[in-house]
């Protein structure tokens, strides 16, 4: 990824007088017409008379030969005798070498300009960003860190100064230094109300790099805030998922995500969604069928892979007989005092794209107390957050978000996170079509 073209550093001073020192020595400030407002004065200058001497010829050997007035300059150095003949000595190497296309000569008059007491401050704050974008584009990533942060001390907030300060430490392997310059990057850009995707970008990039999936899926995250790309839907949930230990009941409601987020993209998730769906028999072949079918209508699973076509004619299999079982399940449910069957029914139903029935099934379960499983462990907060989840696929958002506000569970709640941000979404999509 290229960060930043070179800088075409044109640093002849438009706007600045490049009158001899001679000529700028024996200025005399012009009374003001009455009634009119006086301009400001200039500041007063106090050249040596040797570097007078010295520079008038130079300055006057610019207008018509670049190149002999670079040849003479040394001499003009030479006679330097103070700070006001350094700063403008700085000036007449800044345009000899934009007159001879001279980078190195240029850089010449910035550190004397640097040098020097008399420079404005606010030339020294724009020469000293362009000391560094110099030191940038000549790969010298330790000084250009150096002379930007000046630069940004002294107050210089333009040309993605933060962004440059960024990738000149990531190139000096200072990710973390790196990632706190992008967030000021950001910063400024919301300070400002523009967004520049690059930034979230390379700030997942860099926690990415040094193993820290979990930042990286924030900034994907804080991404997806101002852009529902389903490809940042995809690295976001990917690297979340990379970032914690879930177990598969948890895995298959954040792959539920990616595949209502139109995420899935590779063939290892389908592969993981199945797993998650069928960790045990192939407990809900009605989802499967339908994964698996996406996934070949998009080509990114193929029928004649032998794993996937397997699952496929297996779960197939079974599809008829529980959608002919499934609506004599509800009573049994409702009536049993174990609300785990309540569950577990509603499960079925949820696979069945049928969430009404899945969430009235799922509600009747927390009804009925703690939801326990067969060996005693507490499944309310599953049970929840699939109530949630149908509530979500039924549009009913603000239940969605209640339900999904009481879960506890670590992971869950992580989860739930994400789920919150699709379902903020959907609700903004009506508002940004109607816009």
């Amino acid at each position: 990824m290229k960060f930043v073209s070179k800088f075409a550093v044109a640093l002849s001073l438009a706007g600045l007088s490049l009158a001899s020192a001679q000529a700028v020595a024996q200025d005399k400030p012009k009374k003001e017409k009455k009634g009119k407002e006086a301009a400001p004065a200039a500041p007063k200058r106090n050249y040596s008379k040797p570097f007078v001497t010295a520079y008038t010829p130079v300055a006057d050997l610019l207008k018509k030969d670049p190149a002999a007035a670079k040849a003479a300059f040394p001499t003009v150095v030479a006679a330097i005798g103070n700070d006001d003949d350094r700063y403008e000595a700085g000036i007449l190497a800044i345009n000899i070498g934009a007159g001879v296309k001279d980078l190195a000569f240029q850089e010449q008059g910035i550190d004397l300009l640097l040098a020097s007491a008399t420079t404005p401050a606010d030339l020294k704050k724009e020469y000293t960003f362009r000391k560094g974008a110099i030191a940038y584009d000549g790969k010298n990533f330790a000084g250009a860190e150096k002379y930007m942060i000046d630069a940004y001390n002294l107050g210089h907030r333009g040309n993605n100064i933060e962004f440059l300060i960024s990738n000149a430490m990531s190139q000096q392997n200072k990710d973390a230094d790196a990632t706190a310059w992008l967030g000021k990057a950001i910063a400024a850009d919301k300070a400002k109300g523009t967004v520049n995707k690059a930034y979230y970008l390379r700030a997942a990039s860099l926690a990415a790099k040094s193993k820290n999936y979990g930042g990286a899926a924030n900034w994907y995250k804080e991404l997806l805030k101002i852009d529902k790309n389903p490809d940042y839907w995809h690295d976001a949930l990917a690297f979340f998922d990379r970032s914690l230990q879930l177990n598969p009941e948890e895995s298959l409601d954040l792959m539920r995500l990616m595949r209502v987020s139109e995420a899935l993209r590779f063939q290892q998730e389908y592969a993981q969604y199945l797993d998650s769906l069928s960790y045990v028999g192939v407990r809900y072949p009605a989802e499967a069928v339908a994964v698996l079918e996406e996934g070949f209508a998009k080509g990114v699973i193929s029928r004649n892979n032998v794993t996937f076509s397997e699952r496929y004619n297996e779960a197939k299999g079974r599809l008829a007989e529980d959608t002919r079982t499934l609506a004599g399940t509800v009573a049994p449910a409702k009536a049993s005092p174990r609300p785990m069957l309540a569950s577990l029914t509603a499960d079925s139903f949820f696979s069945h794209k049928d969430y009404k029935t899945a969430s009235e099934l799922y509600a009747a379960a927390l009804a009925k107390g703690p939801v326990l499983d067969k060996d005693g462990n507490d499944q309310t907060d599953r049970t929840r957050f699939r109530l949630a989840m149908s509530k979500t696929m039924l549009g009913d958002y603000a239940g969605a978000k209640a339900d999904f506000a009481m879960i506890t569970s670590a992971n869950r709640k992580a989860i739930a996170e994400y789920w919150l941000m699709f379902i903020d979404q959907k609700m903004a999509a009506p508002a940004t079509t109607a816009a």
